[in-house]
């Protein structure tokens, strides 16, 4: 499979400054940027009897550079692998009905979101299921405090308040919780303005401790603290469906539609994108910012880059 990368510079969220493009270059005297990342073809050991990824809704990699792989089809589980791609093991195998994403999250556990189980659920990295959020089989609505319609993410505070995109379903909202279940608060609506949604698909968190959410039919990133005040909106990403941080606050983006991984600077500066993705649905970034993988439904791949 073949990845173009492209380079982006934004002075602001609105205003494109320059432009340099590998495929077509707008400038013909223009010198085309180097590419920072490849692909790693064939990268991981699948399990004995296993011939192809399937749908992959997500993936996270965790602080020993494990990488997790969040299976949708044909049959719902957690693959695991080392950071050489050697299959280590499974775990949730049938444990699920519709896997959304997964996070290894700052507490060090792995968390999950099943949007038709409406609901989170918190394992160890042995596989043991510790806690879940929300009620099995139970549609919430846009006020309840303990039930979603469709759950589609979720991310951690220091502190350990817990906070979920309620939004694959009609809710089009995000909740707060405190790190033992307890409802907070919750704030978004249907809607194209500042603080509404129209499926907020994804929910992040960078090192500043602010709250990236991926509006994704509104084709933006909000921004906001932690009690959901409003900070900023990000519309240069296109429609994007997972964000991923690198220590040194670089913002990897899966979008799609666009079939592409953006990277960019916390203040919205794009500094390059690769395309030719299959429906990026997931995305995970380890802890040196130098390796990155995307999750792919309908492409049905986990997909590793590294940093040439």
């Amino acid at each position: 499979m073949t990845r173009t990368t492209s380079t982006y510079l934004f002075a602001t969220s609105a205003a494109l400054v320059a432009v340099a493009t590998l495929a077509m270059p707008r400038h013909t005297h223009a010198q085309a940027p180097a590419t920072t990342y490849k692909q790693v073809e064939n990268w991981a050991q699948l399990p004995a009897g296993t011939t192809e990824w399937g749908e992959v809704a997500g993936t996270d990699v965790d602080a020993k550079g494990n990488v997790y792989a969040f299976l949708r089809d044909p049959t719902p589980r957690v693959l695991v692998f080392d950071d050489h791609g050697k299959y280590v093991k499974t775990f949730g195998d049938g444990a699920f009905t519709s896997p959304h994403n997964l996070r290894v999250l700052r507490d060090g556990n792995v968390w999950l979101a099943d949007r038709r189980m409406q609901q989170v659920f918190k394992y160890d990295v042995a596989g043991k299921l510790l806690w879940s959020l929300g009620k099995k089989d139970v549609i919430g609505d846009g006020e309840s405090k303990d039930a979603f319609h469709n759950v589609a993410d979720v991310v951690l505070a220091p502190n350990g308040d817990i906070f979920v995109a309620d939004g694959e379903g009609g809710n089009n909202r995000i909740v707060k919780f405190s790190g033992d279940g307890t409802f907070i608060k919750y704030w978004g609506s249907k809607g194209a303005g500042q603080g509404q949604f129209d499926t907020p698909h994804c929910i992040s968190m960078d090192g500043k401790g602010h709250i990236w959410v991926c509006d994704r039919n509104n084709k933006r990133i909000q921004v906001f603290d932690q009690d959901g005040t409003f900070l900023s909106e990000m519309k240069q990403f296109g429609a994007p469906v997972s964000i991923g941080f690198s220590k040194d606050d670089r913002a990897f983006v899966a979008v799609s539609p666009g079939n592409q991984v953006a990277i960019g600077t916390l203040d919205g500066k794009i500094l390059e994108t690769i395309e030719g993705f299959n429906n990026p649905h997931g995305i995970a970034v380890d802890a040196t910012g130098n390796t990155f993988y995307v999750a792919e439904t309908m492409g049905k791949n986990l997909l590793k880059f590294v940093k040439k």
